[in-house]
């Protein structure tokens, strides 16, 4: 029979051109839309040594198909890449990258390949085992309700992850539809098509929709170059597939993929007990440590997660723990020290500054009390850094009003105050006994800080500071 393009019959193109509706609202379709939507299998089609039996899985690279080996007349999946991207070398490595990935791995929970070779019209294809049992994208609404089964199987996943690891190779593109089912319910890893070598720079295209799948992959798959990436992100993606079986969604939500994207590189994952709260409070703690935003953070290992998923199910005590708010204080500062430096500023520069108000107000004098914070100066030209001087000036005030008994000004009352001079008449025009004036210089990494307390009522100054600090150094 005669075929064209990715294995289609001339008589199956004739008949959708005579029996079709002739309906305008194709004219803007695509040849690769219409061909896609036409039945190509006849029973004499083979691919190699393949009998080609249906069509099973089709993506932006390649289509699966079920076939038969023609001599042992074994079923296998065959994979073989799509004809329109004969033309890219860029897929074409992709595609052979795939296929050599996971044709160098021999674990029982990794797809094997069989044969990987080249059709007659030079189109590369591999075949493989076929899993029977779907993947878990299908099973996963019968295993929210198992969840020790669930846990059993990510157990064996990375396990298998592991080995991969300990071969060289990183999968990156970890999902519940990667990790396949055989008949009798074991997972198999497949898709390897965005494995990287460990010792090896990939140069192919990062776009957005090769870099692995939003909701999955971990934040340092989309913002970093793929050299850096290490077993963590393997690790992480492991972890947001246990929780979208644990809890029926992946870790993070949105309209689209830039959107789950953010949310991933800047917000802590939810808890999973907060979804569900009915699951062990272990779960919710192994799912989280796999989700921490730093790979430094999470499991050492794949191997090292399985384990720990091990122990829960054999009812031991697990390894990972709860991350403390000191340690992750610590993690936050070293993401944003612009803003862990004014933490600690404003910390330790109102605490003075309510103890001085407060001895100043327990001892007798006359009314008028409470105190006015004067916008801080900013003495850098950068915008920046007048943004920094607002900020403590606004962290200052806020944390001198919850000094119980102290009354503090509010920032509308005092903003045309900025620069004057006489604190004698600001004190009687805010019926204020203290003015608390600054100014901000921020440069070379450091924050240089001076302010001082002023009594209204007698233009002293009760109380100055200066501090000159590293923001590296604020949590050393």
């Amino acid at each position: 029979m005669s075929r064209v393009g990715r294995g289609l019959c001339l008589s199956c193109l004739l008949a959708e051109g005579i029996g079709g509706n002739g309906n305008s609202n194709r004219a803007d379709e695509t040849l690769d839309d219409v061909l896609g939507e036409i039945s190509v299998l006849d029973a004499d089609w083979h691919i190699g040594n393949y009998q080609i039996l249906e069509e099973i899985g089709r993506g932006g690279m390649g289509v699966i198909y079920r076939a038969r080996q023609r001599h042992s007349r074994r079923i296998v999946a065959l994979k073989r890449i799509l004809s329109y991207h004969a033309d890219s070398q860029e897929t074409l490595a992709r595609f052979r990258r795939e296929a050599q990935a996971a044709a160098s791995l021999d674990h029982p929970n990794i797809l094997p390949i069989y044969e990987v070779s080249e059709s007659d019209d030079g189109l590369p294809y591999f075949s493989m085992k076929f899993a029977g049992g779907g993947s878990l994208l299908e099973a996963a609404p019968t295993l929210r309700r198992e969840p020790r089964r669930a846990v059993a199987l990510m157990a064996k996943v990375a396990r298998a992850i592991q080995y991969a690891h300990s071969r060289g190779i990183l999968h990156r593109d970890l999902k519940p539809g990667n990790i396949l089912l055989d008949a009798r319910g074991e997972p198999l890893v497949s898709d390897f098509g965005l494995a990287k070598w460990l010792d090896s720079t990939s140069h192919l295209t990062q776009t957005i929709t090769i870099f692995g799948t939003p909701g999955y992959i971990a934040p340092e798959q989309v913002s970093g170059p793929s050299a850096n990436l290490s077993p963590a992100a393997d690790v992480y993606s492991l972890g947001a597939i246990l929780f979208d079986l644990l809890s029926g969604r992946p870790p993070f939500l949105g309209e689209n993929a830039l959107k789950v994207i953010q949310q991933a590189s800047e917000k802590a994952a939810p808890k999973l007990r907060s979804l569900v709260p009915g699951l062990d409070r272990d779960l919710e703690t192994i799912c989280s440590k796999c989700l921490e935003r730093e790979p430094d953070a999470r499991y050492r290992s794949a191997g090292a997660l399985a384990e720990d998923l091990e122990r829960w199910l054999e009812g031991r005590h697990i390894i990972a723990r709860p991350v403390s708010a000191p340690v992750r204080a610590c993690r936050w500062a070293r993401r944003n020290p612009l803003m862990a430096g004014m933490a600690a500023l404003l910390v330790a520069l109102s605490t003075a500054v309510g103890v001085m108000i407060w001895n100043g107000e327990m001892n007798p004098a006359p009314a008028p009390s409470g105190i006015a914070v004067l916008p801080f100066e900013s003495l850098s030209p950068e915008k920046e850094n007048a943004f920094f001087a607002e900020g403590v000036y606004d962290g200052v005030s806020t944390k001198l009003a919850k000094v119980a008994n102290l009354k503090v000004i509010s920032h509308n009352s005092v903003t045309k105050y900025r620069g004057a001079p006489n604190t004698k008449e600001i004190g009687r025009a805010l019926g204020v006994a203290y003015v608390l004036e600054g100014s901000v210089r921020r440069e070379a990494g450091r924050i240089h800080l001076n302010v001082q307390l002023i009594d209204t009522r007698t233009d002293a100054h009760v109380w100055a500071e200066e501090y000159d600090r590293d923001l590296s150094d604020v949590f050393a």
